[in-house]
């Protein structure tokens, strides 16, 4: 097949690309090269795919979830070597040091609750030398020079910390704006949520709407949503608790289309770590998921022993993997002009969907927060936009994701708070499940029609 202009314009762009990146790599470190690099695979696979698509070019879903995987093992594999070679985040001595009038905090700021020296003999010199102290929200921002692996000086400081002040204030170990580590304290007040009488009594309340709008999914079947709903709030408090993370009490969202988008949970107090905040975030889809594909899989195998409602099957073909499940267990009979599904297929397809819109890498949505903590805030805040772009394009055709995006753009788009050592990455299995889990959700949310290669659509 000839592509005529188009693969023209996508090769010549692509050499552009090289190009320009081959002159920008010549400046620069071999930390920045390969951070340079993870960045460069984090892309190529999405740029490669959209630039296929405006060129009306039709895409290999195979050979996409292929460069997808290759990719991601690159990430991984240079991700290990910058951990090799620069174990230890550092600032010189040079770099952060200030003048004696830096240290000096102007009246119309307040006055730090410890001073400069103070600090020094608190923490002394062994994993956190500081260097310029300034207030801030009632505490401070320490800047200073990072002595011991990141985890190990946090936990150390925190100590000293609490030794000296009690739980009056919590310490924070992230970057600054030039990924430097930093220091920020900050009192207890600012940090915890406390929980207020009635937000129970809310919670509860919209409950029972969502049940009520998820029975008209499928009655009485679609009360078996609850459960679905449960187990993903079930799967977070889990975690939760591991870590000793408290969590608001969920506000559920109900909605006609999918009877609830889930429930809106926030953290009461800060969370330890970015494993933790992954752990947390990826433990509610992943229930939900688990609760959701075994309802899905009941009503199928209740529908290939002719159990069920006389419907057209077509209608199965709105997402890949309900469809090929659907195939698998029930078989030829889909082939028919009408078949007899049960309707679990409904709930535990709803169930599914519901879940893949919470693993959208958007702000503090479940996905979001999985980006965040692998990733870091920059990278969120790219996914976020495509994401809201993406789902704000099809919502024009589609009411439920265009209700669904404006949700997320005025109540979650923005990121969750750093952890509490914002500093270590999860480890290469987290990275690895937190792109299964965002190719499940595509897997989801795609028609059938994708899955146009093994014979799948045919």
């Amino acid at each position: 097949m000839a592509y005529g202009w188009e693969l023209v314009a996508l090769t010549g762009g692509l050499l552009v690309l090289l190009v320009a990146a081959g002159w920008r790599f010549r400046g620069l470190t071999v930390d920045q090269r390969l951070a340079w690099g993870q960045w460069l695979l984090l892309g190529l696979p999405w740029g490669l795919w959209l630039g296929l698509v405006a060129g009306g070019i039709r895409v290999n879903l195979t050979v996409i979830v292929l460069l997808l995987l290759g990719t991601q093992l690159g990430y991984v594999t240079l991700g290990w070597w910058r951990r090799r070679l620069f174990p230890t985040p550092t600032l010189s001595a040079g770099t952060a040091a200030v003048s004696s009038a830096s240290e000096v905090t102007p009246a119309s700021e307040g006055a730090p609750f410890l001073s400069l020296p103070e600090l020094r003999e608190l923490w002394g010199w062994e994993y956190f030398f500081p260097t310029e102290l300034r207030p801030y929200r009632g505490g401070a921002i320490v800047a200073g020079n990072l002595r011991d692996n990141p985890a190990q000086a946090h936990r150390v400081l925190t100590a000293k910390l609490r030794e000296r002040l009690g739980d009056a204030y919590w310490l924070f170990l992230v970057r600054d704006g030039q990924q430097r580590p930093m220091l920020v304290i900050l009192p207890t007040g600012e940090v915890e949520t406390e929980m207020v009488p009635w937000l129970r009594g809310l919670s509860l309340g919209l409950l029972g709407v969502a049940l009520v709008t998820s029975w008209q999914i499928a009655p009485p079947w679609g009360l078996l949503m609850g459960l679905v709903l449960l187990a993903h709030e079930a799967g977070h408090g889990w975690q939760a608790r591991r870590y000793g993370v408290r969590l608001l009490w969920p506000l559920w969202v109900p909605t006609a289309e999918l009877g609830s988008f889930g429930g809106v949970t926030r953290f009461a107090t800060a969370v330890p770590h970015r494993t933790a905040l992954w752990d947390i975030a990826a433990a509610g889809p992943g229930a939900g998921a688990i609760v959701s594909l075994t309802l899905l899989l009941v009503g199928l195998g209740i529908s290939a022993q002719g159990g069920g409602m006389w419907v057209e099957p077509e209608w199965l073909q709105a997402s890949l993997l309900v469809e090929g499940l659907a195939r698998l267990v029930v078989g030829a009979g889909l082939a028919e002009p009408l078949v007899r599904l049960h309707p679990l297929v409904t709930v535990g397809w709803v169930g599914l969907v519901v879940t893949a819109l919470n693993l959208l890498p958007v702000g503090c949505l479940d996905g979001g927060r999985m980006i965040q903590a692998v990733y870091g805030d920059r990278m969120l805040r790219a996914t976020g936009l495509v994401s809201l772009v993406v789902v704000g394009w099809l919502g024009l055709n589609q009411p439920v994701l265009l209700s669904w995006g404006i949700l997320i753009l005025f109540i979650q788009r923005r990121p969750e708070r750093p952890t509490l050592e914002d500093m270590t990455e999860p480890d290469d299995l987290r990275v690895w499940l937190t792109w299964g889990l965002l190719l499940f959700a595509l897997v989801v949310l795609l028609p059938w029609q994708a899955g146009f290669v093994l014979g799948w659509g045919g």
